[in-house]
């Protein structure tokens, strides 16, 4: 994400279905799927308020869109998973290729390593090359992996995401981490509205995605979306 594609960050618990709908993400991903499989799936969606963004392997990007472009839904796809300890080369690549194929977003793993081993300059030119790849052609969202860094090493990754031009972090692969609500009320005191924060791992009832959309979470990942939804559904008016 670039700052002209920036949203309006920290927006509160949505008050009725379709707005909790339009702030929330899925993904169909599996390794054993078919893509007959997969069709069926994001078909599934015409019977429920428009969601943001469904994220699928690049393969089946145009599948996707043919299918959710008609309903308003963004096709995404992930990069440089779970943990971006790919070369900056093949991050800027998979960018390019999002590009090319018409993805809205692509979620991608900041240098991990890099992070661990303090070494944040390096960090930096592997965030910048990805911002700058992007450019104003797709949604990029980082993801700094909260729940497995210290306080410190969020603040100071952060920081040099804010100097390289971020303005989206998702702030989990959800690959066996859960973000905390401590996260996202972290990155909002300290950074305010720099970012627009997307929460992944964890996130599977209707009162958990309110309860982080309160803190100040702009859209959520749930991998259970049916089930949130039909919750919303009946709760929300």
């Amino acid at each position: 994400m670039t700052k002209k594609q920036r949203q309006k960050t920290g927006q509160g618990a949505p008050q009725t279905a379709v707005e909790f709908a339009s702030r929330m993400m899925t993904a169909a991903f599996s390794p054993a799927a078919t893509e007959e499989e997969a069709k069926a799936f994001l078909r599934r969606f015409a019977d429920y308020p428009r969601i943001d963004a469904i994220f699928v392997d690049q393969p089946w990007v145009p599948m996707a869109k043919d299918i959710l472009d008609p309903l308003g839904i963004g096709v995404g796809v992930e990069a440089a998973y779970p943990v971006g300890n790919t070369s900056t080369a093949a991050k800027v690549a998979a960018i390019k290729a999002g590009i090319r194929l018409g993805a809205a977003e692509i979620d991608i793993g900041g240098h991990f390593a890099a992070i661990m081993s303090g070494d944040y300059a390096a960090v930096e030119v592997d965030t910048q090359a990805m911002v700058e790849a992007a450019g104003d052609e797709i949604r990029l969202m980082v993801l700094p992996e909260t729940a497995i860094l210290t306080n410190d090493e969020k603040l100071r990754t952060l920081e040099v995401y804010v100097n390289a031009g971020v303005t989206g972090i998702k702030t989990s692969s959800g690959y066996g981490w859960n973000t905390q609500i401590e996260d996202v009320l972290l990155v909002r005191r300290v950074f305010g509205d720099a970012f627009q924060i997307d929460v992944s791992g964890g996130v599977r009832t209707l009162d958990h995605a309110l309860a982080y959309f309160e803190v100040g979470t702009d859209k959520i990942h749930a991998s259970p979306i049916f089930q949130v939804l039909e919750e919303a559904k009946e709760r929300l008016s």
